[in-house]
């Protein structure tokens, strides 16, 4: 679960810098105050619950065997 959900705050990392990038004119510098610096806290969140979630994994498992799914 925690890979899952690493994996979506990462998506939605990147969802919220593109959005940043594409509003026009007159709401751009607004725009940019807000969403990159909820980009860059969804883009940390997101990769220490994926290292988590590996690390998890990989000391559940036994050794020698494969993780079941």
């Amino acid at each position: 679960m925690k890979l899952v959900t690493g994996a979506i705050l990462l998506l939605s990392a990147e969802q919220a810098y593109a959005h940043s990038q594409m509003v026009q004119f007159p709401n751009h510098v607004t725009a940019g105050q807000v969403l990159v610096p909820a980009s860059l806290v969804l883009l940390i969140l997101g990769t220490l619950m994926l290292i988590w979630g590996l690390f998890a994994e990989v000391q559940s498992s036994p050794k020698g065997q494969p993780v079941k799914q």
